[in-house]
């Protein structure tokens, strides 16, 4: 299984997955343009992609979705009106779509059936994509344990979002239980989940106002180092707003048939 996060943060979100030929994208909320040219710097065609998950209804998860025919689409109800019913996911389900199996994990946002999910390929390699929730369930918890790679967000540094100058609202809603995972609050969280499996996990939808991929890290590795989680096998990176990144099997090759 190789990732292609092309971007991610409140500007626009769409990571790419791809295993044995098949393509399988979560979320676009980029412009056409923005998307066709990630898409060739890998060299992938649009037509190659026939599966669209998405995660909930907001604007930097969805702008760029009417590029793909409604049959491609596959969200929970009432996240976008491109929906076909038949494509409707609902979570703690697991769906068999183009040679990934998909589980659909809810999460706490201020959307309608917001979701993320644990996509697994025909190697048994599991990748768990969250972002977007002010709290993991405890349930979700023992769905996402246990993966290869994990792209999960870490939002805001407390800190720095106490005192961004935003508004008050604003803050409040980030920093509740329907907003976004402070960095600490998504280092705790991994720490219950990751084992000796675990290759990789990517920090994502990090603020530009309220983070920075240093602090994001450093809290990720000191919560870890403060819980005594081995995380010595583990890469771990941030994901980027205006830059692609890539990881998964490096032995998994592009096929754009």
């Amino acid at each position: 299984m190789r990732y292609y996060i092309l971007e991610s943060g409140s500007k626009g979100n769409s990571t790419l997955i791809f295993s044995k030929g098949k393509y399988l994208l979560i979320d676009n909320g980029l412009s056409e343009r923005k998307f066709r040219s990630y898409l060739n710097e890998i060299n992938v065609s649009l037509s190659n992609i026939n599966v669209v998950l998405v995660t909930h209804s907001h604007s930097d998860h969805t702008a760029g979705l009417k590029i793909f025919e409604s049959r491609c689409i596959y969200a929970t109800k009432s996240t976008t009106t491109l929906l076909d019913r038949d494509h409707e996911l609902v979570p703690y389900r697991s769906y068999n779509l183009n040679g990934f199996k998909i589980t659909v994990v809810p999460t706490s946002h201020d959307a309608v059936g917001s979701v993320g999910f644990i996509i697994e390929d025909s190697d048994n390699e599991k990748l768990v994509y969250i972002t977007d929730t002010g709290y993991i369930y405890e349930r979700v918890l023992s769905y996402i344990k246990d993966a290869d790679y994990y792209i999960f967000e870490a939002n805001h540094d407390v800190r720095m979002q106490l005192t961004s100058g935003r508004p008050q609202y604003l803050i409040d809603r980030i920093m509740g239980d329907y907003g976004h995972l402070s960095n600490e609050d998504s280092a705790i969280c991994l720490s219950e989940v990751i084992t000796n499996r675990t290759k990789e996990i990517v920090l994502a939808h990090l603020s530009e106002e309220a983070n920075t991929p240093e602090l994001a890290l450093n809290t990720f590795y000191k919560i870890m180092a403060k819980r005594r989680v081995d995380v010595s096998h583990i890469s771990v990176r941030c994901a980027k707003q205006r830059e692609m990144v890539c990881g998964g099997t490096l032995t998994e090759e592009i096929f754009n048939g």
